[in-house]
Order: C-alpha cells, then sequence, then structure tokens
C-alpha cells in the first residue's frame, strides 16, 4: 500500500477530527473554527478543526463528483463516500464521549481502491481528543493501523506502529 494512501486517510481523518483534561467548558466554548499546528514526528503540519453549536466535530469532506458535504459527528455512525481521487472512504464513529472543557472520539477509517493488481486496502484506528485548555485548544490523535473496520483494537500492528499527532489551536475569529 503506497505511503500517499496512507497519507489521504489519514489527511482525510485530521481534517475531519487527545487526552489532556482542560479546566470546564460549555459546549459552545468549543463552537466555530480553531487552527494551528500538530505535531508528528518531529514535524509540523497546520490543521483546523471545526465544532458545530452544540460542541461535537463536523467534519467535512468533498466527494468524487465535487459535492462537499459536513457532517457533525455527534453519536456511534457510519459514513461512506467515494472521494476525489477515486476509491470508497469509510469513517464509521465507534464513540464519542462529551465532557466538560472537550470532546473525545474513537473513529475507524477505512481506504479500498480496485488497482490493476487487485483492491489496495487500509484501515486505521483513530483515538482523537479534543481539550480546552487556558492556553486554546489541545488536539491529541493517536492512529495505528488495524486489520479491518471491525478490528477494535490494532492487531494489524502494534503500540510500535502508533503515530501520535498533538499540537494547540487557536479560535479563528
Amino acid at each position: 500500500m503506497g505511503r500517499a494512501v496512507r497519507a489521504g486517510v489519514l489527511a482525510a481523518v485530521l481534517s475531519s477530527v487527545s487526552l489532556l483534561l482542560g479546566p470546564s467548558a460549555k459546549a459552545d466554548e468549543l463552537t466555530g473554527a480553531w487552527r494551528g499546528t500538530v505535531t508528528l514526528d518531529g514535524q509540523t503540519t497546520e490543521f483546523t478543526a471545526t465544532f458545530s453549536e452544540n460542541g461535537y466535530f463536523l467534519f467535512t469532506y468533498t466527494t468524487n463528483a465535487g459535492f462537499v458535504r459536513t457532517v457533525e459527528l455527534s453519536g456511534p455512525g457510519q459514513i461512506r463516500f467515494a472521494p476525489a481521487g477515486g476509491g470508497i472512504m469509510t469513517l464509521v464513529v465507534q464513540s464519542v464521549e462529551r465532557r466538560p472543557g472537550g470532546v473525545a472520539y474513537v473513529l475507524h477509517t477505512g481506504f479500498e481502491r480496485q488497482t490493476g493488481s487487485g483492491v489496495e486496502k487500509e484501515y486505521v484506528l483513530e483515538e482523537a481528543d479534543y481539550a480546552l485548555t487556558a492556553a486554546g485548544l489541545r488536539v491529541r490523535i493517536v492512529s495505528r493501523p488495524v486489520s479491518s473496520l471491525e478490528d477494535p483494537g490494532g492487531s494489524a500492528g502494534g503500540s510500535q506502529d502508533a503515530r501520535v499527532h498533538e499540537g494547540l489551536l487557536k479560535r479563528l475569529p
């Protein structure tokens, strides 16, 4: 499986979706767009997260037909779509935990595409946590490969395969 596909799956999850507790906050304190940088393996990248009026993450994606869709990730469920560039992307929200000052998700993502030599497949388990702190919105996302969308804990890889993205976001005006 190519590095570009792995980056595409992760980018879809990151642009759609951390375990540090912040001070108490109301749902509307998470509302709006937040931007900053996250770090992975010493490399930083820009990251934007948008939350609904209810304090839930807003997952935005573009279909292969060019339609842009936004879905509030407020509870367990599944989103399946054909992304630009081909293939099928599946996002399964396994759990959502709202708490004062933050929200946490357990997500499974899958990407499948027919290639000349067979079917290219990649599945990832993501644990994403967003927590308000005095300095801003802290984000921590742990991702690890799994064998399927139903794999509960990453049997395809071990803890050595886990990747941790961490950063601090500031509210956009």
